[in-house]
């Protein structure tokens, strides 16, 4: 039988497993969402074997141990690699690594910088290991692909003694994704990576954008943490960081600045929910097959400006990126929103002027990094 390529995709609130074949076709694909939160469900896909499963799962071990013990023993039994998607790697990383202590202490050091994603990581991570303990697990990071930013554009104004002794720089992340939009815009544009100038948009709950030139990575709108850039699900964005120094000074506690800068701002700060279809509908669009919950009462002026806002930081990125690359072969949309909101397309190409190409690419994390892992063993 094929020796099949495991990959684990742990979000803030999310598991996304998927198994390969070494030619990377797809073998079973698997999700649970709402990891923690009531309402909490798992789908397995496979081939005749669809199990569909709603039980309430507490965090990500429990989740993965669930998923796990549904998955067909001969499936398992012929894993011979698991990738694990890793959000920050810091100035560790800058292709997979074999997971061993040192990575594992890596990963928990930079949980601070990504809290949202790598303590959830760590723990699929602990899990898998512990089950599939006979096999080597290894670290992909969505910083990897950024690493081609120049020094110009990662660096901060900050005293250098200051960057240097923190490894404070622009990371960016969704390099995963970003990526994969790449390589499968070459195929779609029939058109050599070295020579493909595009901006990838990536929409979801986390949103980010990145200006790629010649199939590199030359900015992105996350910085140091993922953190920074558009206005996100919960997540801030951009802010001017005397903010920061304000609030303190008004007794706003670091634990509490966190809590409103990663989990109370962004799109649910400004509308009372973070989904961004309940802005829509509030803001008079529709959206076949979704119905608000009636819990979300929020005021149609209120949606509207948190659209505008949300749209608007998009156009600043992709202005800025028009100009960094001069000249664009398309402008491509994947992740959740980005892949499935039509409206939200139109709006944002009506605003930035661009008449050239438009692509939407599905985003598949899972595909990227089982092809940048299938050769290592």
């Amino acid at each position: 039988m094929n020796k099949y390529i495991l990959t684990l995709n742990a979000g803030s609130a999310t598991l996304k497993v998927a198994i390969f074949s070494n030619d990377l076709q797809p073998i079973l694909t698997a999700q649970v969402e709402k990891i923690g939160q009531a309402g909490s469900f798992l789908q397995i896909i496979s081939k005749g074997n669809d199990i569909s499963i709603k039980k309430r799962m507490s965090n990500h071990t429990a989740a993965f141990k669930t998923l796990f013990k549904l998955l067909d023993r001969d499936i398992i039994n012929n894993i011979n690699i698991v990738g694990h998607r890793v959000v920050h790697g810091g100035i560790y990383y800058s292709s997979p690594v074999k997971i061993d202590k040192t990575v594992i202490n890596n990963i928990k050091k930079l949980s601070d910088l990504a809290p949202l994603h790598n303590p959830k990581n760590l723990a699929v991570i602990i899990a898998a290991k512990k089950l599939l303990s006979n096999i080597n697990h290894f670290a992909v990071f969505d910083t990897a692909f950024h690493q081609t930013i120049p020094a110009y554009a990662y660096l901060y104004s900050l005293p250098i003694k200051v960057s240097n002794q923190y490894n404070i720089r622009k990371y960016g992340f969704h390099g995963m994704s970003h990526q994969y939009c790449m390589q499968e815009a070459t195929k779609k544009l029939k058109k050599p990576a070295n020579s493909l100038n595009l901006i990838t948009v990536h929409l979801g709950n986390g949103a980010s954008i990145t200006a790629i030139k010649n199939g590199k990575s030359v900015d992105t709108s996350m910085g140091f943490t993922p953190l920074a850039g558009l206005t996100m699900g919960t997540r801030v964005g951009d802010i001017d960081p005397g903010i920061i120094f304000y609030l303190l000074s008004k007794g706003v506690n670091y634990k509490k600045l966190d809590k409103i800068f990663n989990n109370e701002s962004g799109i649910k700060g400004l509308f009372g929910s973070q989904d961004l279809r309940d802005v829509l509908i509030t803001a008079g669009y529709k959206i076949p097959g979704y119905t608000k919950p009636s819990s979300i009462k929020g005021i149609k002026k209120q949606a509207q400006l948190t659209l505008d806002i949300f749209i608007y930081d998009i156009l600043r990125y992709i202005y800025t990126y028009l100009g960094v690359l001069k000249d664009v072969d398309a402008i491509v949309f994947t992740g959740g929103i980005g892949e499935r909101n039509a409206d939200i397309r139109k709006l944002i190409i009506k605003g930035s002027n661009y008449k050239g190409k438009t692509m939407v690419i599905k985003a598949n994390e899972e595909l990227m990094m089982a092809s940048l892992i299938k050769n290592k063993r």
